[in-house]
């Protein structure tokens, strides 16, 4: 794992869930166009994938992982260095989707 120093967690911070956004994003897709999908027969019942919102949602969940194994570690400036961009990206997240929910 990486030194524990604060730079070093806020580039895994920044990258991880834009990383996790690619690879989630390309998965959906693949589901979305996949034949397999559709085992019940049913042409009413389509995968239409999930919404943009809880992609980027899971994307950002993804800095969970590293962050458990730095604590397991005893690294603090890198668990610091990895929650400042989560919780930048997680405010970006709340006001960015707070027009488009409908509740």
């Amino acid at each position: 794992m990486l030194q524990d120093k604060f730079i070093n967690g806020l580039l895994v911070g920044i990258a991880l869930p834009l990383l996790a956004f690619g690879l989630i994003y390309v998965f959906d897709q693949a589901l979305i166009t996949s034949e397999s999908v559709n085992i019940t027969g049913n042409a009413k019942f389509l995968w239409t994938g999930f919404k943009r919102s809880t992609l980027v949602l899971i994307a950002l969940c993804f800095n969970l992982i590293p962050t458990y194994f730095a604590n397991k570690n005893y690294k603090d400036e890198f668990i610091r260095g990895i929650m400042l961009p989560t919780v930048v990206y997680c405010f970006i997240w709340f006001f960015y989707y707070k027009a488009h929910t409908i509740f």
